[in-house]
């Protein structure tokens, strides 16, 4: 593994040789500054502990998200991304599944949470199922003593925030809790089709009992939020694919121009009814859900403590979006103009409209009992119990919608008509999945040296619905009137039934033995198994339905003293049976794409070392480095065209794209008196656009940092900045360039889209407590 890591290093060094011998520089003063990076916290204080944690990572920063503030931003394992964030509230998941109602549309980090933190990968494993870093949330709750939480927040693009909660006793053993958090954000890039891009409501009442000396409380919270979302975070730029960089499209300015027309009225075609709408794009952008949840929590006198949480959701989510597709250039041939009909000649930009109507109504229930046993309580146990349930249903018109590439774009037509290639890409399932697991793990202190914990979960899942199907899974055609062509709709299509029943284990291994001192070794392992969900039943094909294994190793040594905190570990991560339908380009015919279904593994070898530093009082240091080569694995596949079937392409030990090979976290801390510093830079190395590994993205930062001040006991001020550095942080891909052996066009001024980190925003905030 050491060899690897060695190449690791070595590639990273040979990929990184066009970058500017500033950053160069500044990464290398950084490394031999401390011996290893470090990691550290921006706005949230610094912890600090005697032994490397295993159920939560601390000090990461996860609210600090370049992309955008209304989640939190996914940790890089060495695994491709999935579509959002997971988050828990209450020891539940917000939402069992991202789709249709993603979680950032019910949750907010607002004054009403007394707590936020980020799950290990080994906890995510045991109490979810699955491999990543998940945020974890309480709700506050009324206890003896009257507390008002208020925050109020603008920046200067004219968002405003306000985020209140007060709770406090109502009689004897009672409480209450109340909040709200509204968001008024018009985006940096104004959009004349939206006033805002983002408006946020969330309304949160609550009661909760205690009794015999607080070893008992139920609580019952209520909550009703409404969120509209219609962000257009692209822009046209010129790629050079020479060495990755990026220049300005006609003095397009990323981040603040508008890249949008101004569309009255969305229009699709209903897959319900055949039949063609337009709806207002501000009322079509609403999604919307109520919640109830029930806890319970008793705390027996031997320490033994039985936790129940019960949570009903009803959810909505109604969404209408332009998505950017590519970029070409037509002549008056071409049959493209203006609404008034006069011929348009140039480039032209493509969207992908998308109109998905969701529906999400769950009861999710998880029971967990913990304790101590053994001599001197050698042994920290838990058992757990969850049923989720869940009804989904998603419907997913699509089409295709043209118009200049300039800022302030117009509306084009194409043979006269605004919309084309009505659902080619739409998706339809209805059903409901239940998830029943238990899961048991044990902490064994054996001696002040030796540390074990071990973990099982065992998943039970059956799903059942229906979806328009028109493709097995080895791609053999059953019924032609569900392949997505333009114009495809259920109404003239069919549904067929679907089912699936599976276990799914998963299980987790801790060790830890300290050697001298604050010296010790460390090492983990970590196994997940899915199966496929209600959202991969969702297009013409049937998923495979192999089950998809995840697998981490790692192991390696922490050292701990007054003023260092360190752990290095080097680490082997692997996933079988990625799934995904993927556009790809017929090399001999440019304007030829078609849509496949294919299966790959992905795997990734790396080390990564993280450290706190405190060398004086008020002062710390977080850094965290991370080097790692993610792979495609066991990635075949042959592609039919219009002309014929293509060559068979192999994609396997080719970089998996938009991954960086080299992460680098660098964070300062000094706090003095009634002043707190902060400052927090992210760099991510290159990123590969395409498969075949001969385009990519150059590395970027992504920079934070801000000044808090304490007047008083009551009142506190914050001064936030994002985007220091203000780059652009472009990204997007060429699909065109995946099976092309020739990128010669792409190396310089390459006309493309794609999208952009936040700009530079100075945010000033106010925070009240009474």
């Amino acid at each position: 593994m050491m060899m690897q890591i060695k190449r690791i290093i070595c590639s990273f060094v040979t990929d990184n040789r066009s970058s500017t011998m500033k950053t160069c520089h500044l990464i290398l003063a950084c490394i031999l500054l401390i011996g290893v990076p470090l990691q550290a916290s921006a706005q949230q204080e610094v912890s600090k502990d005697s032994i490397p944690p295993t159920r939560e990572e601390k000090n990461r920063n996860v609210m600090l998200n370049a992309k955008n503030d209304r989640e939190p931003r996914q940790i890089s394992i060495g695994l491709p991304a999935q579509f959002a964030a997971d988050i828990f509230e209450d020891g539940l998941p917000v939402a069992e599944l991202y789709w249709p109602i993603m979680p950032s549309t019910t949750w907010r980090n607002s004054l009403s949470l007394s707590s936020n933190k980020l799950m290990s990968l080994g906890e995510s494993a045991l109490l979810f199922g699955k491999m990543e870093n998940i945020v974890s949330s309480e709700n506050r709750h009324g206890g003896d003593k009257f507390l008002g939480l208020g925050r109020y927040s603008f920046n200067h693009f004219g968002k405003h925030q306000v985020d209140f909660n007060v709770s406090g006793p109502i009689a004897k053993g009672w409480g209450y809790t109340v909040g709200s958090y509204q968001s008024f954000d018009p985006g940096s890039n104004k959009l004349d089709v939206m006033s805002l891009q983002d408006r946020m409501e969330i309304y949160k009442a609550g009661i909760n009992k205690r009794w015999n000396n607080n070893k008992g409380e139920v609580s019952l919270l209520y909550q009703y939020s409404a969120n509209t979302t219609f962000a257009d975070a692209s822009g046209p730029f010129y790629f050079n694919g020479e060495d990755g960089s990026v220049e300005p499209f006609e003095d397009f300015n990323l981040g603040r121009d508008q890249y949008l027309p101004h569309y009255r009225a969305f229009h699709y075609l209903s897959l319900e009814d055949n039949k063609e709408y337009d709806v207002n794009i501000e009322k079509a952008n609403r999604d919307h859900a109520h919640q109830l949840t029930l806890n319970f929590k008793y705390k027996w006198d031997n320490g033994t403590t039985l936790t129940v949480g019960s949570k009903l959701k009803d959810a909505q989510q109604r969404t209408a979006t332009y998505n950017i597709a590519g970029i070409f250039e037509v002549t008056e041939a071409d049959g493209y103009t203006y609404e008034d009909g006069t011929p348009y000649v140039g480039y032209v930009q493509n969207r992908h409209t998308r109109r998905p109507y969701g529906i999400e109504r769950s009861w999710m229930t998880s029971a967990e009992l913990t304790g101590k046993a053994g001599n001197k309580d050698q042994h920290s146990w838990r058992v757990g119990l969850n049923e989720w349930f869940s009804y989904q249903s998603m419907s997913y018109p699509t089409g295709l919608q043209p118009h200049e590439v300039k800022e302030n774009p117009r509306i084009l037509l194409v043979n006269g008509q605004q919309m084309t290639n009505f659902n080619s890409g739409a998706d339809y399932y209805l059903g409901h999945e239940n998830r029943l697991a238990v899961y048991f793990s044990d902490d064994w202190t054996i001696n002040d040296r030796l540390w074990l914990s071990a973990g099982f979960r065992i998943d039970w899942q059956k799903l059942h619905g229906k979806g328009a199907f028109s493709t097995d899974v080895d791609g053999n055609v059953f019924d032609p009137s569900n392949i997505r062509r333009p114009g495809f709709t259920v109404a003239t299509g069919k549904l067929y039934p679907f089912k699936g029943n599976w276990l799914n284990p998963s299980f987790t291994f801790n060790g830890r033995y300290r050697i001298a001192g604050g010296l010790g070794v460390l090492g983990e392992v970590v196994f997940v198994q899915q199966r496929p969900n209600m959202q991969d039943y969702a297009g013409c094909d049937l998923p495979n339905e192999s089950p998809v294994i995840s697998n981490i190793f790692k192991g390696g040594i922490y050292f701990n003293n007054s003023w260092l905190e360190l752990t290095s570990q080097v680490f082997h991560i692997q996933q079988t049976n990625y799934k995904s339908r993927t556009q790809f380009t017929n090399p001999n015919d440019q304007s030829e794409t078609v849509t496949i279904a294919v299966l790959y593994d992905v795997a990734t070898v790396g080390w990564t070392t993280d450290a706190v530093i405190t060398p004086f009082k008020g002062f710390t240091f977080h850094g965290l480095l991370t080097l790692q080569n993610p792979l495609y694995k066991n990635f075949n596949f042959q592609p039919v065209f219009k002309d014929g079937p293509g060559q068979q392409y192999n994609f396997t030990d080719k970089n998996v794209t938009a991954i960086s090979k080299f992460i680098l976290e660098l964070d300062p801390s000094y706090q003095i008196e009634k002043w707190r510093f902060w400052l927090s830079f992210r760099y991510q190395s290159k990123q590969y656009i395409n498969k075949t590994n001969t385009l990519f993205f150059k590395g970027r930062w992504e920079t934070f940092g801000g000044i808090d001040y304490t007047l008083n006991d009551h009142l506190s001020f914050s001064l936030n900045l994002v985007n220091i550095l203000n780059q652009k942080g472009a990204s997007g891909n060429i699909g065109a360039a995946d099976l092309a052996t020739d990128v010669a066009k792409y190396q310089h001024h390459h006309l493309m889209s794609g999208g952009y980190i936040r700009p530079f925003t100075m945010e000033l905030g106010a925070s009240i407590k009474f």
